[in-house]
């Protein structure tokens, strides 16, 4: 199997986009895991996991390149994109020191890569990813968060990914505060 790195690095399609859940009851989430291959073979638990709430459109989109372990366990998350984000943004921790050390990113923001890989132990940062930093492409909607991800997460194919089945409230789209 290839090492994480050479995952995030390597050209990826989706294997197959099975759609999104329904909502879960208690919460409204509604989420997919598409497989991901690379060079026309399916790579083991890796997916890109996607999420959102069915009553909040066009907020608290996430997408997330990860690798399952084994199913049911735990995953190991690579990279990821939060759009619109409805905790408000993203505090980061202190350490590893970097640019983004210690500062809160907004609503819209990635956790890259980068700042959570640690080259000199060849491995992903324990703790998730927990460092984030600004995007400064302008992400209107679903369309340009998908396509950043393309790029970002070099999914060949992402435009297979369906719009989230949002539950639209005519009393909600009011005062969304899109900020």
């Amino acid at each position: 199997m290839a090492t994480v790195k050479e995952i995030f690095l390597a050209e990826k399609e989706i294997g197959h986009f099975a759609g999104w859940s329904g909502p879960e009851d208690e919460t409204g989430y509604l989420w997919f895991d598409a497989p991901i291959e690379i060079g026309g073979v399916t790579e083991t638990g890796l997916v890109l996991h996607g999420g959102c709430n069915a009553a909040r459109p066009e907020h608290h989109f996430t997408l997330e390149l990860r690798i399952a372990r084994a199913p049911g366990r735990r995953c190991l998350p690579i990279e990821r994109i939060d759009w619109r984000s409805l905790q408000g943004g993203h505090s980061n921790p202190r350490r590893p020191k970097s640019e983004w050390a210690g500062k809160r990113v907004s609503r819209t923001h990635l956790h890259d890569f980068w700042l959570n890989w640690s080259e000199t132990e060849q491995q992903m940062r324990s703790g998730g990813l927990r460092v984030a930093r600004e995007i400064d492409e302008p992400l209107e909607g679903v369309v340009d968060v998908l396509a950043f991800a393309a790029i970002r997460l070099r999914i060949n194919n992402i435009d297979v990914v369906e719009q989230p089945p949002w539950e639209y409230d005519l009393f909600q789209l009011g005062g969304r505060g899109d900020g």
